[in-house]
């Protein structure tokens, strides 16, 4: 699975977010070993924005890890704009 993961993220396209779901996924999940095709915790092979924490996470916890997500790429954009026009 891992690099099968790793192949998609590269072909995702600019910009890339990511929200990582559910202990298995961020951390040592109960059957997570390491092999070839696994690894323990997602960031090891992909850059994550978001952890969403939990076996399996509530809607809330889901609705406030969009919330984050959104939070950061609005932070994203205002700065972006702002080098922009202090560069012209």
């Amino acid at each position: 699975m891992a690099p099968s993961l790793v192949r998609l993220y590269e072909q995702m396209p600019e910009p890339k977010y990511v929200i990582a779901m559910e202990a298995c996924t961020i951390t040592e999940g109960t059957f997570c070993t390491d092999s070839y095709s696994t690894v323990r915790g997602v960031d090891k092979l992909i850059l994550v924005d978001v952890y969403l924490p939990g076996c399996s996470p509530k809607p809330e916890a889901v609705i406030d890890a969009i919330t984050k997500l959104r939070k950061k790429i609005s932070r994203e954009i205002l700065e972006d704009r702002t080098v922009s026009q202090q560069e012209n």
